[in-house]
């Protein structure tokens, strides 16, 4: 048992380039926690305590924001998990299992530029689980050396992709939806570019889902003599019925018959509290304390099912607890939820054998009168205080109209509360199930929302009951800029550019100056240097010179190869991108910070900038046609915003108009 810090398979490896992309699945989720520490390294952004309203502070958060918008990330969880998020450029999205399941599953699939890797484990997006519970996890990365076989990699594709139809209200056009397909569909294509590995291991793909659940699929890892030996680890049992401890028994059909052995490994904490009911001890052959190597006291959360006999160790990792829910065993018509593992199997004499018989060390027996039971509501049975999203309240999605917000509010066919009500977090109602009714019942409800207010979630009630329902929006492009952009002009962003600063850093500067504007109202900067007023920095060749830097810059961003359309549009739209930095330029016009012509001059270099671009190499890893339309209606934009302006001085109105036909000219060729 290696004892590695699970934050640490969020760290992106050597050379893996930018990010891309991020599919993952947990139970119970903690948002802030996902953002500040599992985003926060995939994005390479470091994390930062919240609260405190420094400049520091501030400065992280819009580094992380601005960080989400060319990558796609989204989060499926369970019905009950909390959607508090404090940011819209990554998605969550609910799932409703049938037959009062849960979405129980641990899993992440993470894509960079150069680099894949896949996280399967029992730990959730919490605090908990990735820092201070005992956790079983298994991280690989694709390649030569990746011990995930094509097909256990395909399976985990698939079975992600079916999770899109637990969604209510996630139909195919949404574009939440078609985000993580086109995830999928990536890795799917690098999954199918994987050679096999030269191992002694046998893997298996073992989720439980409605038709299948893992002890079905053992004997894919599964090599020799029938089993002898099994040994569980598991943190919730089922309390009054013994189906998963009497289903493991029929597996152990080696021989000798009297090696045959079934033992429970548990951890007792400091009042001899353990998670295994004593009504179970008389239906194994054992209980044994596990052996924690590190010697720090912590709950137990791992889920592991060992088997073995003399030629041949295999191990089920991954979500499951031992429960028949958890396993998908009894009827077919039995609560099932939806969990995802692993078997892994080996001889025992080898590395991999070894280090598999490693992942439950057990110490000296546990005998019923030295401990108790500790009968909990666990995370397999929901607790009455966590209330959990009507299957009714399908997605809640918000939407540009022009220059206007609107939130798009999906109510699904089926059972439904007598009364409800779906509320801003301020208390504002937007939609209540008596105006619902009086509208005729429709499919889905528009409500304008202010465009300075967005809300992340708004508050579903009901029966005396309330939880937060996730916001999704449609398209992350067209989202306002994050807090500490919106002060920054052009002339910021083309230095920025030009500099080689980063957006953080520019926007710390500017924050800095307005807290010392602040707190020193009317007091100017000193100048101290002696040849500051012979500087020719507002002089016409200054400016062309200094903008010819900036866009160079930019057009170099530009020019770096795109994973996706996706961040081929969020390059064009974002801070440091053309469309934003004419955006900027145009305000600053109107605003009185810049000159008219100035204006129309720096749109025409911008709209010159995009034609110069060689896209066929920007475009080499998507479709080129498509990456072309996208650039091409960023010069349509920008004729628009040329437009605001207006005609004078005529020759720069005419110059900006000319470049925008050049640009085009250039991208058609």
């Amino acid at each position: 048992m290696t004892l590695t810090p699970l934050l640490d398979h969020w760290q992106k490896p050597a050379n893996a380039g930018d990010p891309v992309a991020v599919v993952a699945t947990t139970f119970t989720l903690e948002p802030d926690f996902f953002e500040r520490s599992c985003l926060a390294r995939f994005l390479a952004v470091e994390s930062v305590d919240e609260g405190t309203g420094s400049v520091d502070d501030l400065v992280a958060r819009l580094e992380l924001e601005e960080s989400l918008r060319a990558p796609t990330v989204t989060v499926l969880a369970d019905r009950s998990a909390q959607s508090e998020r404090s940011t819209l450029r990554w998605d969550v999205l609910h799932c409703q299992v049938p037959r009062r399941g849960l979405l129980h599953s641990k899993v992440a699939v993470l894509l960079w530029e150069n680099a894949t890797r896949v996280i399967i484990g029992s730990a959730n997006l919490t605090p908990a689980g990735y820092r201070h519970q005992i956790e079983i996890a298994l991280a690989a990365d694709l390649g030569p050396h990746c011990i995930l076989p094509r097909a256990v990699l395909a399976g985990l594709a698939d079975e992600l992709a079916s999770y899109l139809r637990l969604v209510p209200g996630l139909t195919a056009d949404v574009p939440a939806r078609q985000h993580v397909e086109q995830t999928l569909e990536t890795f799917r294509e690098r999954v199918a570019k994987q050679s096999r590995a030269s191992t002694r291991l046998k893997v298996a793909f073992a989720p439980t889902n409605a038709n299948s659940g893992p002890l079905d699929v053992l004997e894919d890892a599964w090599s020799g003599a029938r089993p002898l030996r099994a040994t569980h680890l598991s943190p919730f049992w089922d309390t009054e019925d013994r189906t998963v401890l009497e289903s493991v028994a029929t597996l152990l059909t080696g021989r000798p018959r009297r090696e045959r052995r079934q033992e429970t490994a548990v951890v007792r904490d400091p009042w001899g509290v353990i998670a295994f009911p004593i009504e179970h001890f008389d239906a194994v052959d054992c209980v044994r304390e596990l052996d924690l190597r590190d010697g720090e006291a912590r709950r137990l959360h791992a889920k592991c099912l060992l088997l073995s006999q003399r030629d041949w160790v295999a191990v089920l990792v991954g979500s499951s607890n031992h429960t028949k829910a958890g396993l998908g065993l009894g009827a077919a018509n039995d609560k099932r939820h939806r969990e995802i593992n692993l078997w892994l199997g080996a001889p025992p004499g080898t590395k991999e054998g070894k280090a598999l018989l490693g992942l439950v060390p057990v110490g000296q027996e546990v005998y019923p009168a030295d401990v108790t039971f500790d009968d909990h509501a666990d995370d397999d049975e929901l607790d009455d205080s966590a209330p959990v999203l009507p299957t009714c309240f399908g997605l809640c999605r918000l939407v540009r109209k022009g220059d206007s917000w609107v939130l798009i509010i999906g109510i699904e066919p089926g059972p439904m509360p007598r009364e409800w009500r779906i509320a801003l977090p301020s208390g504002t109602t937007l939609l209540d199930s008596a105006s619902w009714v009086s509208a005729g019942c429709p499919e889905s409800t528009a409500v304008p929302v202010a465009a300075d207010g967005l809300p992340m979630f708004v508050v579903a009630e009901w029966d005396e009951e309330s939880t937060s329902w996730a916001v999704v929006a449609d398209d992350r492009h067209s989202l306002p800029p994050g807090k500490g952009l919106e002060s920054l002009n052009s002339s910021q962003l083309l230095e920025a550019l030009a500099s080689g600063k980063s957006l953080a850093q520019v926007a710390r500067e500017e924050l800095e100056r307005m807290e010392q504007a602040r707190l020193s109202p009317g007091g100017g900067r000193i100048v101290t240097d002696p040849l500051k007023r012979f500087d020719s920095t507002s002089s016409l060749l200054r400016k062309g010179r200094a903008l010819a830097q900036s866009l160079a810059a930019m057009q170099r961003r530009l020019e770096h190869p795109v994973m996706t359309i996706d961040a081929l549009t969020a390059r064009l739209a974002g801070p440091l991108g053309p469309m934003f930095v004419a955006r900027k330029t145009v305000d600053d016009v109107e605003e009185g910070r810049k000159e008219t012509a100035d204006g129309l001059f720096t749109l025409a270099e911008i709209a010159l900038t995009i034609g110069r671009v060689n896209w066929a190499e920007a475009l080499r890893r998507v479709d080129e046609t498509e990456g072309r339309r996208v650039a091409r209606a960023s010069l349509d934009d920008l004729e628009v915003l040329a437009a605001r302006l207006g005609g004078e001085p005529v020759d720069l109105a005419h110059y900006s108009t000319r470049a925008v036909r050049e640009a085009r000219r250039c991208l058609a060729s």
